[in-house]
């Protein structure tokens, strides 16, 4: 979702027209209302056992189609592009595709994705270097025309505030005490359990006293709270979703984020540096090019909890012009490299380009 309100919200709009299919009352079509871009609903089955799903959502698109007429299909998913492909397919359309690659993940190298992701997609973006090595990695499929466009963030509206009165005084807190948090989430593969018990271990060798921010769905907080319980941490607090973050965010002193599958470039962790975070990052996929060791947070090996009490310690022990330091080269990284209209000039120039490669084609 963030992926799509990025780009209805950014400079691509003087240039381009974009309308947003997706199933009614969903995060996406919600954003595209929101956001004044033509909404469709659209269902994208991806089971084999929803053909008659399928089907409908075939005809829907169809639908969609003859009614605004796009020239250019931007897929986002596995199953928004298999929807799109048979549509190509069975309606017999012509209209370029493309297809973002949010996450790692390697496509076999088979028959019938030689010929959807090589014949029926026209251009692959994948978010980060090292997201794309991985994916295309060995045997993987490795789909043509394809090119890297980091996701970028809002550097005008993530940007570094004071720590926010308000929520010191909701969460309990003092201006003065170390924060340590994430703004990921808490799904399994984010391993925000690794760093409770990378805290524990830190806290029983006697480091100084901090607090741990987490933002999580209520399973995953009640969850949390018996973990950090088991582990004796009483300094670990929550939130739950909020339109705007900016405010609890204000009072993280270091983010982390320690996913060891699926994530390719985290908005969250970029998010986070804009507003002057530095971050304890693991080295899984593109987080290692969010995080330059030393410089703007630390970067740990995937799943090593000394590791990650190591650099917590690091950061304890690290005196406030120090600190402060880390925090000016994470906003300056995150201004430098993942500025959003930097994202948007890489689209811009991608969607051309497959304009220019399908209007080459066409018969003369």
């Amino acid at each position: 979702m963030r992926y799509v309100r990025t780009i209805l919200e950014s400079e691509l709009r003087k240039e381009f027209e974009f309308g947003v299919a997706a199933p009614e009352g969903s995060p996406v079509w919600i954003a595209g209302r929101d956001l004044g871009a033509p909404t469709f609903t659209c269902d994208f089955p991806g089971n084999l056992k929803e053909i008659p799903q399928m089907i409908r959502a075939i005809r829907r698109f169809e639908g969609i189609y003859r009614e605004w007429g796009p020239d250019l299909v931007h897929a986002n998913g596995s199953r928004d592009q298999a929807i799109v492909v048979l549509w190509k397919t069975i309606c017999r359309r012509a209209v370029p595709c493309v297809r973002t690659h949010h996450a790692v993940r390697n496509i076999p190298d088979n028959l019938y994705n030689r010929w959807a992701y090589g014949k029926m997609v026209q251009g692959h973006i994948y978010v980060g270097h090292s997201a794309r090595n991985i994916s295309r990695a060995g045997r993987s499929l490795k789909p043509p025309n394809a090119r890297v466009i980091p996701n970028g963030v809002d550097v005008q509206f993530w940007t570094p505030v004071p720590k926010n009165a308000a929520y010191l005084e909701k969460l309990g807190l003092a201006a003065t005490e170390f924060v340590f948090g994430s703004h990921a989430g808490m799904d399994r593969h984010k391993r925000t359990d690794l760093f409770l018990r990378a805290a524990a271990l830190q806290l029983r060798r006697g480091a100084r006293p901090f607090k741990i921010l987490l933002r999580g769905k209520e399973h995953e907080i009640r969850e949390s709270r018996r973990l950090a319980g088991e582990l004796g941490l009483h300094n670990v607090l929550y939130v739950q979703h909020e339109p705007d973050p900016r405010g609890y965010l204000s009072l993280i002193d270091v983010g982390f984020l320690l996913s060891e599958s699926i994530e390719a470039i985290s908005f969250a962790a970029r998010e986070l540096m804009a507003m002057g975070k530095p971050l304890i990052s693991s080295n899984y996929a593109g987080l290692v090019e969010n995080v330059d060791d030393g410089m703007n947070g630390r970067l740990v090996e995937c799943g090593d909890m000394e590791g990650v009490a190591e650099a917590i310690g690091w950061f304890l022990d690290l005196d406030r012009t120090a600190l402060d330091r880390l925090s000016r080269n994470a906003r300056t990284k995150a201004e430098c490299v993942f500025s959003v209209d930097k994202q948007a000039q890489g689209l811009a120039r991608f969607y051309r380009e497959v304009f220019e490669r399908a209007a080459s084609r066409e018969p003369r």
